[in-house]
Order: C-alpha cells, then sequence, then structure tokens
C-alpha cells in the first residue's frame, strides 16, 4: 500500500520568523524614507542587519519583498483596527476608537502613508499589487460599515446608505492623512489633523458635533 505523501517544507523556526519580519520593517523604513525607485535589495539588506543573499533566500526580488510587505502591513492594521473598535461598545465610541487608529502617532503613519504613495503607484500597473490594494480597502470597508450598521441599528447614527458613508468616511480619510503628510512641521499638526477627522466624521454621518457626541463609550 502507497504511503500518502508527507509536506517536505518544514515550519519556519522562530529565528527565520524575526530574520523575515526585520527585512520587511527595514524596507517600510527604506521606502519611506527614500522612495521604491531608489531603494535596492542591498540598502534594506543593511538596514536589516543581513547580507543580500539572505534578503534574497526569503524574497525573489524588490517588488517581491514590496508586495509581502503590504499584504503584512495590511494584516497587522485590520487587526488593530478589529481589536480597537471591539473594546468599545457604544457605536459611535467605536468610530472614535477606530479614527484613533488611523491617526495613530506621527512616525508610524509617516512611515505607512509614505510608502502607501508608492504601493498606490504601483498598483496602478500591476495587477498582484492592484489586489493587495484592494483586499486593503474592502478590509476597512467591511469594518466601518460595521459600525455604522450597528450605530444605526441602535439608533444613535442617523438612518442612511452605510456604503456610502463609509466610502465618504474612507476619502475624508486619506484625504486629510495626505494633506498632512505634506506638511513642514507634521509632529506639530498631527493632533490637529486627528481632531479635524473626529468632527468632519461626525458631520458625514449625521452626528451632531458637541462635546458628548464622543464621550459616549
Amino acid at each position: 500500500m502507497t504511503k500518502p505523501l508527507r509536506n517536505s517544507r518544514k515550519a519556519p523556526s522562530s529565528a527565520e520568523i524575526e530574520r523575515r519580519l526585520a527585512l520587511l520593517s527595514a524596507a517600510l523604513l527604506e521606502v519611506a524614507e527614500r522612495g521604491f525607485s531608489s531603494v535596492t535589495l542591498e540598502d534594506i539588506a543593511e538596514r536589516a542587519g543581513v547580507s543580500k543573499g539572505i534578503t534574497l533566500y526569503y524574497f525573489e526580488s524588490k517588488e517581491a519583498l514590496f508586495r509581502e510587505l503590504f499584504q503584512w502591513l495590511i494584516e497587522r492594521i485590520h487587526q488593530q483596527m478589529r481589536e480597537a473598535t471591539s473594546a468599545v461598545a457604544d457605536p459611535v465610541g467605536r468610530m472614535h476608537a477606530l479614527i484613533d487608529t488611523v491617526f495613530a502617532s506621527p512616525a508610524r503613519n509617516r512611515a505607512f502613508y509614505a510608502a502607501y504613495l508608492d504601493f498606490a503607484s504601483l498598483a496602478t500597473r500591476r495587477e498582484s499589487f492592484r489586489q493587495v490594494n484592494e483586499a486593503f480597502y474592502l478590509g476597512c470597508h467591511e469594518i466601518e460599515r460595521a459600525i455604522l450598521v450597528d450605530g444605526i441599528a441602535q439608533g444613535v447614527i442617523p438612518a442612511q446608505d452605510p456604503d456610502r458613508a463609509v466610502t465618504s468616511l474612507r476619502a475624508l480619510f486619506d484625504g486629510l492623512m495626505l494633506r498632512w503628510l505634506a506638511e513642514l512641521d507634521p509632529e506639530a499638526t498631527f493632533e490637529g489633523y486627528r481632531d479635524r477627522c473626529r468632527k468632519e466624521s461626525l458631520a458625514i454621518l449625521g452626528i451632531q458635533d458637541s462635546h458628548d457626541a464622543w464621550r459616549t463609550a
């Protein structure tokens, strides 16, 4: 009797997982600082403290590394959004928590969105990148829509088309983030942009802009 074939691939060791994450983190910082076209695998390897050969062992090309970088970041962002919003019962408070994950911190936001501009450009020319980008927005839409549907059902958010409202919210988030990136002093202006995002989100959803509106969580 023929024995079933076993999967010969071993699960990655903790050291391999750490090295892969180090390369992804190094790639994010390099691309955010210098742009995708200017960064080489040698630059990423040097920043991660490994050789180019080790980098090629994990990623066959710079594009493959960049694509996996955004898959990894998207998974983290979606997880953070779910964790932050699931910890709050009130729908308006959940929206507040969501915005706090969008505008998390100057350093984190600058690294992600600066690199994302390059990624979005590649997504217009490469199908595999477009699919990753689509997964990002679909995941965000699903999380944000669930909050609105719940709020409408509870009567704390006015009745409206949740899909249209979520599309408007996401446009607001992206637009404000791009404007913030262009600021000469992003550290000093970060809180102002986050507060503006909170107020304009309330306006989009038709919730009265009051001090108590964000304090119901």
